[in-house]
């Protein structure tokens, strides 16, 4: 993907069906121009990552108008996905390439995922942005209730309390200018061994390079 000086660099963590992606693709300056450019979106939930592709796919026809044309017959279902990419190929590849051609998931497939951050930050000379919403069914209000009925369940043996990690290691390989990182409002009281995950996850916020350090 060639990206223009100047340009935010993107890098989509745990997107899901793309819901932060399209906040910040879908800002513009006055002079009508969008900052943000997507580079990557990483999500491995199968019907998530479809929507996910299809929204890239269409954010690269919006840049000729007159293709949206096509793009609206699909929605209207007067053709299928399929025909729609097969007219443009072109833009199908980039929108497959951005969502890295299938559902990917942190931590398990951290060497292809590792690897694409670390080529479209070598080669990218303006700021960058990390965003993304690691797993939040752990820590949420309704998660904690459904958790708490399973006389079975520990929360030190959920690893959705520790996916926050992945979102650190990407950190510590691009070194965004900025990042933001969405959760669910019971994230401040969730508990993990006794002791609220919070402060921890502040703390190892404030050295991302210390969780790839210790694998």
């Amino acid at each position: 993907m060639d990206m223009k000086t100047g340009e935010v660099l993107v890098i989509d963590l745990f997107a899901g069906p793309g819901g932060l992606g399209e906040g910040f693709s879908s800002c513009t300056t006055k002079d009508g121009s969008s900052p943000f450019e997507i580079a990557v979106s990483v999500e491995k939930e199968p019907s998530a990552h479809k929507t996910l592709t299809t929204r890239a796919f269409y954010r690269k026809l919006k840049k000729n108008p007159k293709s949206l044309k096509h793009y609206f017959s699909y929605l209207n279902k007067d053709i299928s996905r399929h025909e729609l990419f097969d007219l443009y190929p072109k833009q199908a590849k980039e929108a497959e390439l951005e969502t890295l051609g299938s559902p990917k998931a942190l931590g398990e497939d951290n060497v292809l995922i590792h690897d694409r951050i670390q080529h479209l930050v070598s080669k990218h000379k303006g700021p960058k942005v990390v965003i993304g919403g690691p797993p939040c069914q752990a820590y949420s209000l309704a998660g904690r209730s459904r958790n708490a009925g399973n006389k079975d369940y520990k929360a030190e043996e959920d690893h959705r309390n520790f996916l926050y990690l992945e979102y650190l290691k990407v950190l510590s390989i691009a070194q965004p200018d900025v990042f933001v990182m969405e959760n669910v409002r019971g994230i401040l009281s969730a508990k993990v061994s006794g002791k609220e995950i919070f402060p921890q996850i502040l703390e190892d916020l404030s050295n991302p390079g210390r969780i790839t350090k210790m694998e």
